[in-house]
């Protein structure tokens, strides 16, 4: 199943033929939710801010009745008809399609050991390390995040700015258990989490301590994910990852090259922090960033496209505006 947010419209699901369908019109049309279920999916997806923690708790009773909706839809658009009022995915505004607007996202850190060492070379950020080395990364400030077709402009003076392509992953069921490499996968989408690189390449200060890492990695439109959330198909382990610039792969990988699974990085985090359902962790990207070019890396510019590309998800689209100051 693939869940999308509609701004201003609520949740809906995607349709083989790249429609987008309201949840709430297609249950009543189709007219198998009565009494208490019919209850449940009106809490559930009663507006275009709710969350979708509920819906993660509820999941294993509500499933199976999502789907046969799904499927009744697709049934009547392949049979000619859009009695469901199915729109093209093109046609409506998407929102991220995060599990709730505060939803914790923990990201990975030179989870690609390619990238992490061209990273190496052109800065004294920390690498990896070995395989024994525990996991790291940064965290993500919902706020930050836009939908696809989002623009994405970062703050006045900014010389450098990066892609980076990954997958994020949302944790389903309760708790997750403290230590464990085991984890319930409730969905997955594509992500893109653009850096700032002034203060790496010294190009300017940014801040005095370690915040500067965050705020490089968390200004206004500064992450993108979607267009929609892949739910239900929990194999994580061997996704395509790409990024096109203008149309042109800048990065090719697979999650399978992650030096750390979406597993270990739960059970890290989670030996520190309890997670569970909602909760989001992101890959880390594959080499082919600018920054592995040093300061003359293709870094983007005003009015870049960037397209991130991960397998069973459409092209995660969106534009580069000003005050980007073009390459020397």
């Amino acid at each position: 199943m693939k869940l999308v947010r509609v701004a201003a419209s609520g949740t809906g699901f995607v349709v083989d033929s790249g429609g987008v369908a309201s949840v709430v019109e297609s249950t009543s049309l189709v007219g198998q939710f009565e009494g208490v279920l019919g209850d449940t999916v009106g809490r559930l997806f009663g507006s275009g801010t709710d969350s979708w923690m509920p819906l993660i708790a509820q999941w294993p009773s509500i499933r199976s009745a999502l789907t046969d909706t799904v499927g009744k839809v697709q049934a009547d658009l392949d049979q000619g008809f859009n009695r469901f009022g199915a729109r093209p995915l093109d046609d409506v505004v998407l929102d991220p399609p995060l599990p709730d607007p505060g939803s914790r996202i923990f990201a990975a850190g030179g989870n690609f050991p390619a990238h992490a060492a061209g990273m190496a070379s052109k800065t004294e950020q920390v690498a990896s390390g070995a395989q024994s080395a525990p996991p790291w990364g940064f965290f993500v400030i919902p706020g930050t995040v836009v939908g696809h077709g989002a623009i994405v402009t970062p703050p006045d003076g900014t010389e450098k700015l990066d892609y980076e392509a990954e997958v994020a992953v949302v944790l389903g069921g309760g708790e997750h258990s403290p230590g464990s490499d085991q984890i319930a996968v409730w969905g997955y989408t594509a992500w893109n989490d653009f850096s700032i690189r002034d203060e790496a390449l010294g190009l300017r200060q940014i801040d005095h301590g370690p915040l500067t890492w965050s705020l490089t990695k968390n200004f206004r439109t500064g992450n993108a994910c979607g267009p929609w959330l892949v739910v239900d198909e929990g194999d994580v382990s061997d996704l395509r990852i790409r990024c096109l610039v203008n149309g042109r792969v800048r990065q090719d990988g697979k999650t399978s090259q992650m030096q750390n699974s979406f597993g270990r990085m739960a059970g890290h985090i989670s030996r520190y922090v309890p997670i569970g359902g909602g909760d989001i962790i992101l890959s880390g990207t594959p080499d082919g960033t600018a920054m592995e070019g040093g300061i003359n890396g293709p870094f983007l510019q005003n009015g870049d496209e960037i397209g991130v590309l991960v397998d069973g998800i459409s092209e995660l689209r969106n534009v580069v505006r000003t005050p980007i100051r073009p390459a020397p």
